[in-house]
């Protein structure tokens, strides 16, 4: 009950300091709460959150995903060259393209959970080798424009909702209950608070490892195809923005990076946020290199300040060592 409680903490502070930041945002930028920029925010901050829904999965599961980049990126070209503008082929590049990004993740899943390699290590792997197969795949070529329909996703809306912050809030629903009221999240948790418990208990932890990393491939190939919509066409790095905009977002939203705790609540909140901030840096002439280093510190301070490698420094610094025996 106290974790629970303290978890609802986190994500209560996280929603107040988006609140913050936004009220702030709107004195240094006046113009920021005007509906349509508003808006702007709520689709930028859906395709943060969208990838981190897979990234939430995988790191409450003791893992990390570090192949999204090149999974996102691989979706939109491969989306823009086989649909050709046409929307009429939609019907069969989208499926086709959402289940490559999940055959990557099971790709992943098998490496870490099966073979045993590193979350970190794994997943590194899959990106680079991503990358060197979209740029043989394309040969540097232009892409062609993205299906009108695309783009309706991406920036169309429904009155003043953005489409797209309704196809986010739909995911969201999706993935908050699928952690808190099914078996799987049920499984998911107890995996990554401690793996070896969690088989000898009888939870099926390969399969559950595995899933997570088919959801991450999923979730971000989904975003791959609608920020092709956003920018008009595919092309070659879009995904690299969203390596550690994933991971902050999840642990500003109160995951911890080592497993077994978190939220896609939360992970909301941290989209939010981590969106406001891209917009207050440059209303205070701060370069992009800045967002990137409140990325590196939010990281660096939530695992610092998890409460495992705070107990680990602990033993480290304040062991009782065995005194000398007299004669030594």
């Amino acid at each position: 009950m106290r974790s629970l409680l303290e978890g609802r903490g986190q994500i209560l502070l996280a929603y107040a300091s988006a609140i913050i930041l936004l009220i702030a945002t709107s004195f240094v930028s006046p113009g920021f709460l005007s509906e349509s920029n508003l808006r702007l925010t709520v689709i930028l901050a859906a395709f943060i959150g969208i990838v981190s829904i897979g990234q939430t999965f995988v790191v409450i599961g003791a893992g990390i995903d570090l192949s999204i980049p090149w999974v996102l990126n691989c979706a939109a070209v491969t989306m823009a060259m086989l649909a050709g503008g046409q929307d009429g082929n939609l019907a069969w590049v989208v499926p086709l393209v959402l289940f490559g990004g999940m055959a990557v993740g099971i790709f992943n899943g098998i490496g870490v959970a099966i073979a045993g390699v590193p979350p970190i290590i794994m997943t590194l792997a899959t990106n680079v080798i991503l990358q060197g197969v979209i740029l043989v795949f394309t040969g540097g070529r232009p892409t062609p424009p993205t299906p009108e329909f695309i783009t309706y996703l991406a920036v169309g809306r429904i009155g003043p909702v953005p489409v797209l912050g309704l196809i986010w809030l739909v995911l969201a629903v999706v993935a908050t209950f699928v952690l808190s009221r099914t078996v799987f999240g049920r499984q998911l948790y107890a995996v990554g608070d401690n793996a070896e418990v969690a088989r000898y208990s009888g939870v099926p932890t390969v399969r559950t490892t595995i899933a997570t990393y088919v959801i991450s491939g999923f979730t971000a190939a989904l975003a791959g195809i609608l920020l092709t919509g956003y920018s008009g066409q595919a092309y070659l790095g879009m995904g690299d923005a969203y390596l550690f905009t994933s991971v902050a977002a999840v642990a500003i939203g109160g995951a911890s990076i080592l497993g077994g705790t978190g939220t896609y609540v939360g992970t909301v909140a941290g989209a939010l946020i981590l969106t406001i901030l891209n917009g207050l840096l440059p209303a205070l002439n701060l370069s992009s290199g800045a967002l990137q280093v409140v990325y590196g510190l939010v990281i660096l301070v939530t695992v610092a300040a998890s409460g495992e490698t705070v107990q680990r420094i602990g033993q480290v610094l304040f062991r009782k060592r065995p005194r000398p025996q007299r004669g030594e």
